[in-house]
């Protein structure tokens, strides 16, 4: 640990690498006093300018166990020379080669660059793999960083930690978490308890807005929150000005609006579908008699739930259907 210590301070004394924490829906922590930027640019400039005194300190105190440390290498440079590089290996072997720095080589590699900008994207230095989240992205940096192996599956991790937390997936057994109140089955006890707490006891979910601590039941209400109340960009579309919440509606959206692709076929006519609803849809409309979604008003029938939706909604001014009162209480 006394090498990894120096080697930091050596990394960051002859470097404008930037540390950081780590990045939340609010933006990039900074690594020191843990305040949050949502422009990288001020980040830089706030770690540089208000902590240039502190760079030593980094990480003074951390374990072996689970240390690591995320550094923004954007427009990297040595500060001994104004040499630009790029990236962290180059960068070692400038200050070892060029400037005679003592540098330890025999330690095991902990440091993990990024490049941060201000978009939701984040590209992977090493392979350019697109994560548009931090959790993912980490996760996905431990198969470029395998200190430690899983003896029984051949995952890496980046520290014993990370190692010693996915093992303990191996001892579970495979087992459901059934809901006594509604009977619904869960894979996983967590699971269970915040869909009891959000859905049987009112109490509000564990997905936290980083703005003003508003909590959801799930991810997707969370990033709706923010979209409609604190105007934070979802995912843009490379292609169009499209932004999104969720990437797997971005996914869809590139699929059927971009990419044309149209797997689902009807097995009659040969009618294709970007989404395999849709030709379910067009089938049970199209090629059967079966009507058996009913307008709750006029009795109307439909051969899809979508086609009652959009009659009682043109025809009677209703997105879903009228709760219906009991005239006799």
């Amino acid at each position: 640990m006394q090498k990894q210590w120096h080697n930091l301070n050596v990394l960051l004394t002859c470097s404008n690498i930037t540390p950081f924490k780590d990045r939340n829906d609010a933006g990039y922590i900074c690594a020191y006093c843990y305040k949050t930027f949502p422009d990288p640019n001020e980040l830089r400039r706030h770690t540089h300018v208000d902590h240039d005194k502190e760079k030593p300190f980094y990480k003074a105190g951390s374990g072996m166990s689970n240390f690591v440390a995320y550094f923004d290498i954007v427009d990297l440079k040595c500060t001994l020379c104004d040499k630009p590089l790029d990236s962290i290996r180059a960068m070692i072997d400038h200050i070892i080669g060029d400037h005679s720095k003592n540098y330890y080589t025999d330690v095991t590699d902990y440091f993990q660059p990024f490049k941060l900008t201000s978009t939701q994207q984040i590209n992977c230095c090493l392979c350019n793999e697109i994560f548009h989240n931090m959790k993912l992205m980490t996760q996905h940096m431990n198969e470029h960083y395998r200190n430690f192996i899983c003896t029984t599956c051949g995952a890496g991790f980046v520290n014993s930690f990370r190692l010693n937390r996915h093992e303990t997936t191996h001892l579970k057994k495979k087992t459901s978490y059934p809901c006594r109140q509604c009977g619904q089955v869960f894979s996983a006890e967590s699971k269970r308890k915040a869909h009891v707490n959000t859905e049987h006891k009112g109490i509000a979910g564990d997905s936290v807005c980083q703005i003003c601590k508003a909590r959801f039941k799930n991810y997707y209400h969370k990033t709706r929150h923010m979209s409609q109340v604190h105007n934070v960009e979802g995912i843009k579309c490379d292609i169009c000005e499209r932004r999104f919440n969720l990437r797997s509606n971005l996914v869809m959206h590139m699929r059927t609006v971009h990419l044309k692709e149209r797997p689902y076929a009807c097995s009659v006519c040969s009618m294709a579908f970007s989404i395999k609803r849709h030709m379910l849809g067009h089938y049970l409309a199209t090629h059967t008699n079966e009507r058996k979604f009913k307008c709750d008003i006029c009795s109307k029938a439909y051969a899809t739930q979508s086609s009652k939706r959009k009659h009682m909604k043109k025809n009677h001014g209703l997105s879903k259907a009228p709760m219906l009162c009991d005239l006799n209480k």
